[in-house]
C-alpha cells in the first residue's frame, strides 16, 4: 500500500504473508461508515477496517478471506489492531 507504515509482518500457518499496515483515524470512520450503510455493527466495521490494512501475499484482503482464515491467523492478525489502540 502506497505511503503506509508496515505495522507488522506475519507468516500465516499457511506459508502465506500478512502485511499490517498502520492505519488513520479517517480509516477507522470510513470503516464505521461503510458498515453502517450496509447494516453492520462493530464486528462489520473491525472486518471492514482489516480489509482495508491487510495485504496477504501482495494483495488487499477481503472479509471473506478473512474469516475463513484458522482462527489463529485471524486472532494473530486481530492482536495487531488491537496493541494499536
Amino acid at each position: 500500500m502506497e505511503n503506509r507504515q508496515v505495522l507488522k509482518e506475519l507468516k500465516l500457518s499457511d506459508g502465506r504473508k500478512a502485511v499490517v499496515y498502520e492505519g488513520t483515524g479517517e480509516d477507522f470512520l470510513t470503516a464505521v461508515e461503510i458498515a453502517q450503510e450496509t447494516g453492520g455493527g462493530f464486528k462489520e466495521a473491525i472486518l471492514t477496517l482489516m480489509e482495508q490494512l491487510i495485504e496477504i501475499d501482495g494483495k488487499r484482503v477481503t472479509a471473506e478471506e478473512l474469516k475463513k482464515l484458522p482462527l489463529s491467523d485471524f486472532a494473530r492478525l486481530y492482536t495487531v489492531f488491537q496493541q494499536t489502540g
